[in-house]
């Protein structure tokens, strides 16, 4: 495997070109073979299995194995990928500046949206999000600061907010739904984004869910309607590859 996306990610769409040729029902060859097909650890294999279960592709069944549930015509929304794992499975280097990470006090759209209590605060990540070194998309990540208590002084040391919360909190997204709309660059977008004032945007409105039901993220991204364009793999699950 020479891409450069994650390994796991990497073995995830090898086992969806698998199931294609398989039926429901199917068993998909067992952890061992898939090591050695793929020439990854036991860790990996079963990342990919695990993120394909969750999107309902795969069911495992103690004492028979890891079988075919569904074929890949669904549309429902499935795994949320990070930004990192997408623009990697296209070979573009991200990095990310302005990096600014506060607990702040949910605005009364905000507390709707995520179903808060009156003394809930959130965690507000807000970042330029660069491609080869060129500003494409504004984000703002709104996160309950109960489940991942301790973040903001821990900060976010490596580039995918949402690798970070799966490895150091062990919160996997399962869900998410999204606004998608079209305007133009206020001044201050687009003095951050090095475009002109009134240039197309792309604007996403996000909110993500932990156990397909508890609200918990939203964000806000500005991206450049010039430079980027939205992402979905409509194999097996609803996956979208803006974000985190």
């Amino acid at each position: 495997m020479k891409s450069k996306a994650p390994l796991y990610f990497q073995v995830q769409s090898g086992l969806l070109e698998m199931i294609k040729e398989l039926k429901v029902g199917d068993k998909i060859p067992i952890e061992a073979e898939l090591m050695q097909h793929f020439k990854v650890s036991r860790v990996t294999v079963r990342k990919a299995i695990e993120n394909l279960v969750l999107e309902g592709l795969l069911e495992k069944k103690s004492g028979i194995g890891t079988m075919v549930c569904q074929k890949s015509t669904s549309q429902k929304i499935g795994r949320v990928y990070s930004w990192t794992e997408v623009m990697s499975s296209k070979n573009l280097p991200t990095s990310s500046t302005n990096l600014d990470i506060q607990l702040v006090k949910p605005s009364l759209q905000l507390s709707k949206e995520l179903h808060l209590s009156r003394s809930e605060l959130l965690v507000r990540v807000s970042r330029i999000r660069l491609i080869e070194d060129k500003p494409i998309v504004i984000m703002v990540n709104y996160l309950r600061e109960k489940f991942i208590q301790g973040f903001v002084d821990r900060g976010l040391p490596q580039n995918s907010l949402y690798n970070e919360l799966e490895e150091v909190y062990g919160i996997l997204l399962s869900s998410g739904e999204e606004v998608i709309t079209a305007r133009n660059a206020t001044p201050i977008e687009a003095a951050l984004l090095q475009i002109e004032e009134g240039a197309a945007l792309l604007h996403v409105r996000r909110r993500t869910f932990v156990n397909n039901s508890i609200p918990f993220e939203v964000v806000d991204m500005v991206a450049r309607g010039d430079k980027y364009e939205y992402f979905a793999v409509l194999s097996g699950g609803y996956r979208t590859g803006m974000v985190a």
